[in-house]
């Protein structure tokens, strides 16, 4: 799936970022890491514009992250001719000459509505309309002149008229006119916040889609296959036959019954897991890490540490005069200890015993 925008969601709690369209997972993800509160809405702003970069001025920040995620999902299905049909019909809805932000749930409605126009590239100015509308018999007037007499035509004016008549735009890459009702498709979209019915949405080579867990009993075909949403966004995009998937999918189940899931997804993150095989050996390893889901960023790891050793009239007298992003720095050095979009982690197993090299010590054992 192409990405469109990357954006920095934000709450009263911190911050995270998300590349759109994002999956069902990958959005309940992000939105858990900000710790929004109750009624809180996140916010959010564009970093990066892989793609569709001439739409972002129109975009109306005041719009939902389920609304933005829709209309990238959208934008992100649509050729370059489709997306300069947007651009046209964006233009067609502005009020006045210039850019004004046009309402998300507008904006859906205009994306699906690139079939109700007709784009005639290559032509972008008031004379090459008139050329094309004159050329291929739109202007009667001009049927058997000589070409010497086609020529001097006044084609800037030709152009003009008929693009205020069509009520028609210019794009860099054509002329766009509208020819059909635009759609009515925002009302009728689900945008809901809700978990999936599956924990891992594999995708096949032939592009076939499969939930797992798969029901018990039912047979599936042993492929390779990508992982394109779960439960631990951490595990998307990456490879592995469908049983080795399947058999991931049934203990996330199992971590999230057991209310382990939060922290299965922070040691993923703080050992930098890439592999299947490895994540499925965590899943079945977690006691060997420690985890907090308080602290975000160095000093509340040093705070935390502090409190945990000195009396209060001490940690008040101490805290105004310490460093304490260094203090939490040095902390995490001595712990082996990682800091994730969830949390702290930390291995269990005694302060030498580091992220990597824990790592390294399960890939030993599955070798």
């Amino acid at each position: 799936m192409r990405k469109v925008f990357e954006v920095e969601l934000s709450s009263e709690n911190g911050c995270t970022e998300l590349a759109l369209p994002a999956a069902p997972y990958a959005l309940l993800d992000a939105v858990e890491k900000l710790e929004l509160a109750d009624g809180e809405a996140p916010g959010w702003k564009i970093l990066r514009l892989p793609s569709c970069g001439r739409l972002s001025p129109y975009l109306d920040q005041g719009g939902t992250l389920p609304e933005l995620n829709a209309l990238t999902q959208r934008l992100s299905e649509l050729g370059e001719a489709e997306l300069s049909i947007v651009e046209g019909l964006i233009q067609m809805e502005q009020p006045q000459p210039g850019i004004t932000p046009v309402p998300l749930p507008q904006l859906i409605d205009l994306a699906y509505s690139t079939d109700c126009c007709h784009l005639v590239e290559g032509v972008v100015t008031d004379a090459h309309l008139g050329r094309f509308c004159t050329g291929n018999g739109f202007v009667p007037e001009a049927e058997g002149l000589s070409d010497k007499a086609f020529e001097l035509l006044d084609f800037a004016k030709i152009g003009r008229e008929f693009c205020e008549a069509e009520g028609g735009v210019f794009t860099r890459v054509g002329y766009v006119q509208r020819r059909e009702e635009l759609k009515q498709v925002y009302k009728t979209l689900d945008l809901t916040l809700k978990k999936p019915d599956y924990a891992i949405l594999a995708e096949l080579a032939d592009g076939t889609q499969v939930k797992l867990p798969a029901p018990l009993g039912e047979t599936l075909a042993d492929d390779p296959a990508q992982c394109v949403d779960s439960a631990a966004p951490g595990l998307i995009g990456q490879t592995a036959m469908v049983s080795t998937l399947d058999m991931l999918a049934r203990r996330l189940t199992e971590l999230e019954l057991d209310g382990e899931l939060t922290k299965y997804k922070a040691v993923l993150a703080a050992t930098g897991c890439e592999d299947i095989p490895q994540a499925l050996a965590l899943a079945d390893e977690l006691d060997r890490y420690r985890f907090d889901p308080e602290p975000r960023e160095p000093d509340e790891v040093a705070a935390g540490h502090l409190k945990g050793r000195l009396p209060e009239e001490e940690l008040a007298a101490l805290l105004p005069n310490v460093s304490l992003y260094r203090y939490g720095q040095a902390v995490m050095e001595q712990d082996g200890g990682k800091l994730t979009g969830y949390g702290y982690v930390q291995p269990s197993i005694g302060p030498s015993q580091n992220m990597e090299q824990g790592q390294k010590s399960d890939e030993m054992r599955m070798m």
